[in-house]
This record gives C-alpha cells, structure tokens and sequence, in this order.
C-alpha cells in the first residue's frame, strides 16, 4: 500500500513542464522584438539628444543644456546644404554607373552566347574581397594628380603637363564607388535575367522586332521593378559608405555626408564640435530612412511584377555574333580593373625599396623586408588578434540572431512579427559612421552611470556590427527559411518536438549552407568596414586592421600599407571562395526542400 500523499492533481507535474514552455513560447518573440528595438532605438535617441545638447563634451550632458544651436550651425555656419548637393550627386552617379556595369555584365553570362561566361560568373562576386579602403588607396597610387603611376606615366609619354585623370575630383569619387557597387548589384541580377520567362522575348522577336529592339522594349521593361528595388539598396549602401570619400575626397575638402560627419569630430588643430556632428548626423539618418522607406515599400508589393510562371522554360540566349568576343574582352577588362590591378599596384608597393614609379630598376629592388617590418612591430600582432575575435564573435552572433528573428518571422504567428521584420531592416538605414556616433554617446553616459568600461572596449564594436549587418542576414535566413517545406515542420510538431527542438533538429541541417554564407559574408564585411571602428576606436584596446590601415596611410607608411593590404586581401580572397561556394552554391536545383 502506497502511504504517499500528495496534493497535487494527478497529472499536475507532468504538465508543469509544457505549461512552462508554452510561457517560454508565448513571450520569447516578444523579448526577441523588444531587443532588435532597443538595438535600433536606443543609438538613434541618444543621437538625437547629443544634437541638440549644448554641451562641449559628451560627458558634461545635462538636461538643462538643450537647444537648436548645433543645427543652426551646421546648417547655416557649416553649410550643410553644399554637403547636400554633394552627397546626392555622388550617391546617384555612383549607383547608375555601378547598376548599370552590373546589369550589362549579368545579361552577358545570363541572357547572350558570350563565351567564357562561367570564368565571368565566378570571377565577379570576387570583388568583395577587396576592402573599400584598399580599392581607393590603390586608385590613388594610381590615378593621383602627381604621384600617380597612371599619370606620371602618360605625362612621361606624351609630354602633357595635366594628369590623364584625377582621382581627387567628384568623377574620381563616382568611378571608384562605383566599381565596389558592382560585385553584390551583380549577385541581385543574375537571378532576375536567369528567372524570366522567354515567352514575351519569343513573341517581340515573332512579332519583327530585333534582339536588341526586344531586349530594350520587353526585357528590361519586366526587370524595371527589380532593378529599381536594387537601385535604391545600393544607393542606401553608396549612402552609408565611408571609406571612399575618406580616402578620396576628404584631403582636397570634397564632402559628402559621412565624411562632413567625421570631419567634425577628428578635426586636426580644433576642438571635436561633437554636437554639431550629432545634428549633421541627423540630417544623415534622415535622408537614409527615407530612402529605405520607399525600398521597403517597393518590395513589400513585388509580386504585382511577376515574372516566373509555373510551366518550365529555359532563358533564350541573344546570339551576340561578332561582338562575342569583344563582350568577353569587356567583362575581362572589368575583373582587371576592379580586383587585379589594385592587387598588382599594392603588390608592387610593398615589394619596392621605397615608393617610386614602377621601371626595371625598381623591380630590381623587390623584397620582402616591408613584410618584416611589419611582423616585427608588437602592435600587429595585438591589432590582428583583436581584428581576429571581433570576427569570430560578430559573425556568430548575428548568425545566430539572425536565424532566430528569420524563424519567428517566416515561422510563427507572432501578431508582430511584421513589426520585427521591419525593425531588423532598419539598422540598413543607419550608416556606419552615424551609428559610431550615436554609440559613442550612448557608451559614455552608459559608463558614468554605471561604472562600467564599455566605450573604447571590443565588445563595443561587436554591439555595433551586430546592428549594422542585421539587416542583410535576417533578409537572406528568411528567404531560405521561405524555401523548406512546413510537411517538415508540421510532422516533427506531431511527434511532440517543441519549437526550440523543431529550429535546431529541422531547419539548422537544412539551412546550414546560408548559415555557413551569412557567417563568413558577415566576417568579411567586419574586416572591411572602418567607419564605426575608426570613431569608437580608443588605442590598441580595441584598435582593428581596418583603422591601423588608416592611421598609416594618413602617416605617410605606404609601404607598410601595402604589406598589410596584401596579407589582408589574400584572406579576404579565401573566405570569398569560401562564400562562392557555401553561400551561394544551389540546393536542389533551387526547389524547396
């Protein structure tokens, strides 16, 4: 005979555990929605209240110090309208030239008879691999007005007393940013050109009209919508960048928003006017969230633009003729300028003695005693293990985060799972050097608060690349996620497995190929991007490659940077081929699994 008593139901404690994970399950999403919010909110407020804070210093914030005079003085004294008139001219010429290089180069090895296409196709995207602060210095080696290799050559030739090109003009701005638009525009494309239908092609050509007549009045009529949402993501990504106009434009007082923004702060000989960068930087923040607006609300009705239809059809090729090889010659000379050459040029730089124009007598001098240099100095050895650990973590940690807003997006029915969806876009809005900015406010007070050591800490750029690349790996788990059939889902629930069990045992196999994509996709962009590293950068604490690159080239150590540039890009090269491979590779010939 059983003596125990107990005074609970029968039953109660078994159920004990799936009344626990039905809480868990009802208020996760919302911890997950209230976290992406604070990521996204809480910079923005700070910055907005550092515009209109009175204060000389961060630190010496009060209340009582509020008012409009940093936007008086930015816009009025700093002329912020010509920064204006600048940006926008930068951002457009840089976008129409690099969408429009992209699309030519998608509908070559997509849509023509172009021999040579697979060598294009996978030639292209390795234009990642180049950082954006190397691709410009290496323009400038280049395409100076005076020292370039480019045209002290042509000067030496021809006699001429100007430079063929000047890399240090609104031109040179456009043509740079431009080609570093052009790998990811490249990437969007191709699918567009391969999923169309040829039945309307077919039609125009029986109709009478030529192949380029067709092209012209049909293709690119249906791709319109695509190549328009594209346009406005890579003018969003021009938008953000630092790199170029810092290295470009900032030495001749060619401004456009993000530098202007620096500038006010890292003014040699003056005092930061850390206010007033807050109020251009809200300026900034404005312009982005409107544009990723309309980009948000192009997408969300793409499907009036259909273009894939259920019945099979493979793409028609335009038999190009004898322009076949002359379009191989043109896509050739693209990967030549965009990845070889500024490979070569840095190659040459931190082989050569000392830095001259290239001849026999120079390459006589090659070594690799810049190579030791560099090892030999303590602080490399600390910058690259910092660089190291700000990788690793970034990209696990927006992997996994990634993968849990995709999941509660595309897999539940959490009433505000669209609410979610649009606050992990928005990070896209906010560029690089605006969120170091809105950051650096909010560590600061964050630290006299607390007492914490938060600014000028690894951990702080970790919080900031989080935020930063969000928004294109909830995008890719989502679509990928999109792609695997519910049966799996619904079948694994049968037998009981409890969401977490269902994410982990389910969707992680099969999902591991982007998995793998957005963690060394995110890992790549976390050794290329400056902005935010060069403004919460404090000395070797939290100094990373992207900023030592910077800080050498603005001392004069070409050479050193080229050392550096050319360790950097072959890893970078590496994980690009890795990224080919794992993230872009096709899962059952592109049907859901």
């Amino acid at each position: 005979m059983n003596n125990s008593f107990s005074g609970a139901p029968e039953g109660a404690d078994e159920r004990r555990p799936q009344d626990l994970r039905a809480i868990v399950g009802r208020f996760f999403p919302w911890a997950v929605l209230l976290l992406v919010c604070a990521m996204v909110a809480a910079p923005i407020f700070s910055l907005v209240v550092g515009a209109f804070s009175q204060s000389r210093l961060p630190n010496e914030f009060s209340f009582d110090t509020m008012g409009f005079g940093n936007f008086y003085a930015v816009w009025v004294e700093q002329r912020i309208d010509l920064v204006l008139w600048n940006t926008a001219v930068y951002v457009t010429g840089a976008t129409v030239f690099g969408i429009g290089t992209a699309a030519v180069l998608a509908w070559l090895v997509e849509r023509s008879d172009m021999p040579g296409k697979m060598w294009i196709y996978a030639g292209v995207p390795l234009g990642i691999a180049v950082p954006g602060i190397l691709h410009a210095i290496a323009w400038v080696l280049l395409l100076s007005p005076r020292s370039g290799f480019v045209n002290r050559g042509w000067m030496f030739m021809t006699g001429a007393e100007g430079p063929l090109f000047d890399i240090y003009t609104m031109a040179g701005l456009i043509f740079a940013e431009g080609l570093r638009l052009v790998p990811v525009a490249f990437l969007m494309l191709v699918p567009l050109m391969r999923s169309m239908d040829p039945s309307l092609e077919e039609a125009a050509a029986v109709s009478g009209a030529s192949p380029m007549r067709a092209t012209r009045r049909v293709t690119l009529a249906l791709l319109l919508p695509g190549v328009l949402a594209i346009s406005i993501f890579q003018a969003i990504t021009a938008l953000e960048n630092f790199e170029i106009p810092g290295i470009l434009g900032m030495p001749v007082n060619l401004h456009v928003f993000s530098t202007r923004v620096f500038n006010l702060i890292e003014n040699i000989g003056a005092i930061p006017a850390f206010g007033q960068a807050n109020a251009a930087a809200v300026f900034y923040l404005a312009i982005a969230l409107v544009v990723s607006v309309f980009y948000l609300r192009l997408v969300r009705h793409s499907e009036r633009y259909t273009i894939i239809t259920g019945k099979g059809y493979t793409p028609r090729s335009v038999r190009l003729g004898a322009w076949r090889y002359p379009a191989i010659g043109i896509a050739g000379l693209f990967l030549f300028v965009s990845i070889v050459l500024p490979f070569l040029v840095l190659l040459y730089v931190s082989m050569v003695g000392y830095l001259r124009q290239p001849s026999w007598e120079a390459f006589q001098t090659l070594s690799f005693k810049h190579y030791e240099t560099v090892f030999n100095q303590p602080r490399v050895g600390r910058v690259v293990w910092n660089t190291v650990w700000l990788t690793l973590m970034t990209s696990t940690v927006v992997t996994i985060l990634s993968f849990v807003i995709a999941y509660i997006i595309v897999r539940t029915r959490f009433s505000a799972r669209y609410t979610l969806d649009v606050m992990s876009f928005m990070p896209h809005s906010i560029p690089g050097i605006v969120l170091g900015l809105a950051l650096f406010w909010l560590l600061i007070q964050f630290d006299s608060l607390t007492g914490a050591s938060t600014f000028g800490s690894l951990g702080s750029l970790v919080l900031g690349f989080t935020i930063l690349f969000l928004s294109y790996s909830v995008r890719a788990m989502s679509v990928a996620m999109i792609q695997v059939h519910p049966d799996l889902e619904d079948a694994a629930k049968l037998c009981g497995a409890p969401p977490w069990r269902v994410a982990l045992r389910i969707f992680a196999p099969l999902l591991m190929p982007t998995l793998v994509g957005i963690w060394i996709y995110v890992a790549m962009l976390s050794v290329r991007f400056i902005s935010l590293p060069l403004i919460l950068s404090q000395g070797g604490n939290n100094e990373v490659l992207g900023v030592m690159i910077w800080s050498l080239w603005n001392n004069g150590n070409i050479n050193s940077v080229g050392a550096i540039g050319i360790m950097l890009m072959s890893a970078m090269f590496v994980l690009a081929l890795a990224l080919r491979i794992f993230g872009f590779a096709k899962s059952n010939g592109g049907k859901s699994v």
